[in-house]
């Protein structure tokens, strides 16, 4: 009989027993102000920030061994710690952390299909843990370049490139 085996890992180490408000990327459904939740820090002079991350919920034999029909892949957004200041509230910065989001979720996508052409040994939490840290070491530093490249958002020309560099990557085109 499987144990189901259900492990969250995000960018931000929660010390709470409960879990933070989030949601799951959706094609349909484009981030908002008022997801925006959280307080901006008083020493930081950034005009806003989005708390992204992947978790990843699969079944394990009791063994080690993982089911893999039961792994799934999920990109989410943390509203209680993402912030804007609102003299800032303007369409192109909301573009700005959308790509932040839609890079969030590339990876999520990315996570899943090297799960998916791994093939697990008994050491399957150990792996799928350090395929999680791989991906997750990728997603942050494309993050910090689309930040530099973009100089967190001043330089729309080189914005307008990554948006469309991501929405290709959205399309499965991962060849750069």
């Amino acid at each position: 009989m499987l144990r189901l085996v259900y492990i969250l890992c995000s960018v931000a180490l929660m010390a709470t027993a409960d879990a933070p408000e989030r949601f799951a990327w959706s094609e349909t459904r484009a981030l908002q102000w008022s997801d925006f939740k959280g307080s901006p820090g008083t020493l930081d002079g950034w005009a806003a920030s989005s708390s992204t991350g992947m978790s990843q919920g699969y079944a394990s034999n009791g063994q080690g061994f993982l089911d893999k029909n039961s792994i799934t892949v999920t990109a989410h957004f943390y509203p209680e710690y993402s912030w804007v200041r609102h003299k800032e509230k303007t369409k192109h910065l909301l573009a700005h952390e959308q790509t932040h989001f839609d890079i969030t979720e590339v990876y999520a996508r990315k996570l899943q299909a090297r799960i998916a052409a791994y093939n697990f040994t008994e050491n399957g939490l150990e792996e799928i843990k350090a395929i999680y840290q791989e991906v997750e070491q990728e997603r942050i530093a494309t993050q910090k370049l689309f930040d530099k490249e973009s100089n967190h958002s001043i330089d729309h020309m080189k914005e307008v490139q990554w948006e469309l560099r991501v929405a290709r990557w959205l399309d499965g085109n991962f060849e750069e």
